[in-house]
């Protein structure tokens, strides 16, 4: 099998494990302040899975690796994500479609390519995915 179609095929099941996982963002704009904070904690939840998916897949989780466990990945996930997309930095709270390319962009970034990363960074950067 080719490493294309292997990717494809990697891409695919972790964005099907993360749609299982984690409740879908509605793609209406929030109205109250509950579901733009709503819309920023799932957002919050879908990044930092989608993370963990991709350290995962390039064999960064586990006894020696840079997370011993995916409950670590996600924790530490967690925290960074929180810090730099919060209710306070997006007030109008989270974009679905916005949310899903940077989701994307995460699952199909290649093992250790900075180039890749930038284009995560750029995708799911707070002024990217909030509502303006």
């Amino acid at each position: 099998m080719s490493s294309q179609i292997w990717l494809r095929l990697v891409v695919l099941q972790g964005a099907l494990l993360l749609a299982a996982c984690t409740p879908p963002l509605s793609n209406r704009r929030p109205e109250t302040h509950e579901e733009r904070g709503r819309s920023v904690q799932l957002a919050v939840e879908h990044i930092l899975h989608a993370r963990c998916d991709l350290e995962d897949r390039c064999a960064n989780i586990g006894p020696g690796q840079k997370f011993d466990s995916r409950s670590a990945c996600e924790s530490k996930m967690q925290g960074e994500t929180a810090v730099t997309l919060n209710l306070s930095d997006c007030p109008l709270g989270v974009e679905a479609r916005k949310l899903d390319a940077c989701v994307s962009s995460i699952l199909a970034q290649d093992c250790g390519n900075m180039f890749d990363a930038l284009n995560r960074w750029n995708a799911c950067r707070v002024g990217q995915i909030c509502y303006q």
